[in-house]
């Protein structure tokens, strides 16, 4: 008996994990920023982007709040890719800015929400615990000063045991 619902919770874990490991949409955002938020915390914090560092790395997070800066306002691309571990970087020659961060899920749910609304795009259910969320931005020279641009924005997400501190992979120059 013990070794059947064992079964059943294998299977609907995997399951969980192959719905949530692939995700893509299109976001509406103004102020070049979208946000990863823990749960439904209230607001972000005032002191996003107040550094230099936080905005030439193009994430920061505060309080169980990411922020994510783009290129450009107006409507994105988003991929979400969910892993159990630590995946491979297959290509970093595709993309022109990569940061990975730490955050911290209290509440078992990581929502996507854009900026200046703070309106919920998506919610995806994560374990309690630290996940690692590496940030690949792509096509960053394709925008224009009209904001249109082909750029698009890829978040890898998977369980860390300890935080760990940002880290640039690769740096966009404008």
């Amino acid at each position: 008996m013990k070794a059947v619902i064992l079964y059943i919770l294998m299977l609907s874990s995997s399951m969980v994990n192959k719905m949530q490991n692939n995700m893509e949409f299109w976001l509406n955002t103004d102020y070049a920023q979208f946000n990863l938020v823990d749960g439904n915390e209230a607001e972000i914090a005032n002191n996003l982007w107040t550094d230099e560092e936080d905005f030439n790395s193009r994430i920061e997070v505060s309080e169980g709040v990411m922020g994510i800066r783009t290129e450009r306002s107006g409507k994105i691309k988003v991929i979400v890719e969910v892993f159990d571990k630590k995946p491979d970087f297959e290509s970093p020659n595709d993309y022109d800015h990569i940061v990975e961060c730490s955050i911290e899920i209290k509440s078992g749910h990581l929502m996507i929400k854009n900026c200046p609304d703070f309106e919920l795009v998506k919610d995806i259910r994560l374990p309690v615990g630290l996940y690692r969320i590496r940030v690949s931005s792509a096509n960053l020279s394709t925008v224009d000063s009209d904001y249109s641009g082909e750029d698009y924005y890829r978040l890898s997400i998977w369980n860390e045991k300890v935080m760990s501190a940002r880290n640039v992979l690769k740096q966009y120059i404008e």
